[in-house]
């Protein structure tokens, strides 16, 4: 039956009139516009770049395509740093950059703190056996530590890109090399040795590394760029060219340094707009995360056996290679927006550490509940 509209008439009654050509078309878009308006009030628009990346669309097929389970990490467990430690010496804020695991203890850095972060694996709230080793606050300027390894007893620390006092516009990593006091309490500095790879600002570095040596003792670091092409800014965020630059550590008359000796590829499976991690396990395992993306790759390293790294044929192994993410909430939404430390625990757990939120309104709120924390994953 044609739909009724009542118009006014002469003597003043009412009585139904036909209804105008477009009210059919209109009835079609009711049904619409009732999705429409509960869809537009859930996800609002932001004019953020952050924000945009952070999220993901509700329906994202992650979720939907019934493979979550098998393509998504499982969260084991999550710890904030202000509760791990009985002594936090005056710490408040906590912004996990990178974490190994060692002999039964999580050792972490932040960088915003000087200090290790040493944490016992059995992960108790305010444990006696957890301590800040170091000054948190050794000099007035943030630490700048992106990356942390342990060699021969030698925790090597990696901060991330440092303006170099001689040339202008030259930014360079800086490695400490740090050995703990025998009561545990703080550490010294046995090197500081600068990187002799260029950046060309202090906010794209090193953002991760690992320590690996070669069949003659050798000891390489390869050191994760966190931009793709090694680069800051639109070049740095072209997905899919990760670069992990493999250094030798070298002595001359002014002292030690890092050379780099040959660039290495991330496969372009690893479409990623940032690069936050790297860990490589006993068995060649290789991780390596987004904090962008929220999702880790997870592959091989080639050239890598029985302990030992052919740094000529070293590379990174495609085949068989897979992205996972992190957990999603009820919406699908991420909520592990800022991981930027991760680390093997045999070859089927991974250890993580993430950064402070991003204030005024660049992240979700979303992401604050796992930010400045500790987290434990199991694989699929």
């Amino acid at each position: 039956m044609a739909p009724l509209s009542y118009s006014a008439i002469p003597d003043g009654s009412s009585s139904p009139a036909p209804a105008p050509a477009s009210w059919p078309k209109l009835l079609c878009l009711l049904p619409l516009a009732a999705v429409a308006i509960p869809l537009f009030t859930m996800f609002p628009s932001s004019s953020s770049a952050s924000l945009t990346t952070t999220l993901s669309s509700p329906l994202d097929s992650l979720c939907t395509g019934g493979h979550y389970s098998k393509t998504t990490l499982k969260e084991a467990a999550t710890y904030p740093f202000i509760a791990l430690f009985p002594d936090a010496k005056g710490a408040k804020k906590f912004e996990g950059s990178d974490v190994i695991y060692d002999n039964g203890y999580f050792y972490a850095i932040a960088d915003s703190l000087w200090s290790i972060l040493s944490v016992d694996s059995s992960l108790k709230l305010y444990e006696s056996s957890n301590s800040m080793i170091g000054d948190p606050f050794r000099e007035e300027d943030e630490s700048g530590y992106e990356a942390i390894f342990k060699v021969d007893d030698i925790f090597y620390v990696v901060r991330e890109s440092i303006a170099d006092v001689d040339s202008a516009g030259d930014y360079h990593a800086i490695v400490e090399e740090l050995a703990i006091t025998p009561d545990g309490t703080d550490y010294e500095i046995v090197a500081q040795c600068p990187s002799e790879f260029s950046f060309t600002g202090d906010s794209k570095g090193f953002e991760g590394a690992v320590g690996l040596k070669s069949a003659d003792g050798t000891l390489y670091m390869l050191g994760l760029c966190e931009g793709n092409h090694c680069a800051e800014g639109k070049k740095g965020k072209d997905k899919g060219n990760g670069k992990v630059v493999v250094l030798k550590k070298a002595m001359g008359d002014e002292g030690c340094s890092w050379e780099p000796v040959r660039t290495m590829d991330i496969p372009k499976s690893a479409n990623f707009q940032d690069y936050s991690a790297i860990s490589v396990s006993d068995t060649g395992k290789v991780a390596i995360t987004s904090q962008e993306e929220s999702a880790v790759w997870i592959g091989h390293l080639g050239g890598y056996e029985g302990g030992e790294l052919d740094v000529d044929a070293a590379e990174f192994v495609d085949e068989k290679s897979k992205v996972l993410n992190f957990p999603r909430d009820g919406e699908c939404r991420m909520i592990f927006c800022n991981i930027e430390g991760i680390h093997w625990i045999g070859d089927d757990q991974l250890v993580a550490v993430s950064d402070k939120m991003k204030n005024r309104g660049k992240q979700d709120f979303r992401c604050f509940d796992k930010d400045q924390s500790l987290h434990v994953f199991a694989m699929p």
